[in-house]
């Protein structure tokens, strides 16, 4: 009975909702609102075999929670730069959307269409998370909620920097700024067996070169407004 009504609840979003896409601070239309991306992690997980995805939201408080109509789109290209001039264009996406205490996560999966419009594939429901635990499905590692911000930032120093330009730059400093902030983060473990084959480095493609870098996915996130 359960897992019906989930489905009819997240139909209703894969019909009727259309989201619009968000970017990091420097738009105005979403600083400091619940579709604010702080930041983006991808790189190699614990095993070799698998890449580690971290999307995290400013949380301004331990009660802040992901927002019901924000959905959370991780994008992966994973064909190379095409087109002219050269671009990369999401052949994969896994999505998260929060609905009442869980997390849903969709994906990864071919969209229907790309780029500033989304719809959620109700057919490709991987699992759901309670918010604030982690766990592993079908070889996939999950987990939503709430984590200390990982990002250093020495806001002091970085004003020092700018106003009197030293020769010396940065210099050693120790203030982590965010060290007090919260964020409210979704991290995703997957093999990349499920990513299909990365292709060559994209500095490679664009350079039309061989510098000796790696294959490597290209991967960017957006949040998406209903």
């Amino acid at each position: 009975m359960k897992k019906i009504a989930l489905w009819s609840s997240i139909a209703v979003c894969a019909v009727a909702a259309v989201f619009i896409a968000a970017d990091h601070l420097d738009a105005p239309a979403v600083a400091n609102t619940t579709s604010d991306i702080a930041d983006f992690y991808a790189f190699q997980g614990n095993n070799v075999d698998a890449t580690t995805f971290v999307v995290t939201l400013p949380a301004g408080d331990a009660s802040a929670q992901f927002d019901e109509n924000v959905l959370i789109e991780i994008n992966i290209d994973n064909t190379g730069a095409e087109g002219t001039p050269p671009g990369v264009v999401e052949d994969l996406v896994i999505q998260a959307l929060r609905q009442g205490d869980k997390m849903y996560f969709f994906g990864p999966y071919r969209p229907s269409e790309t780029g500033l419009n989304s719809t959620i594939d109700v057919n490709q429901f991987k699992t759901s998370v309670d918010i604030g635990s982690t766990k592993t499905e079908g070889g996939v590692s999950y987990f939503a909620g709430q984590r200390q911000d990982a990002f250093f930032f020495d806001f002091e120093a970085f004003n020092n920097v700018v106003a009197t330009a030293p020769a010396e730059g940065f210099g050693t400093t120790g203030n982590n700024t965010f060290a007090p902030l919260n964020t409210n983060a979704i991290v995703i473990e997957i093999p990349n067996s499920m990513l299909g084959t990365a292709p060559p480095h994209i500095v490679d493609q664009l350079l039309n070169t061989t510098t000796g870098l790696p294959a490597a996915y290209n991967v960017w996130v957006e949040t998406k407004r209903r």
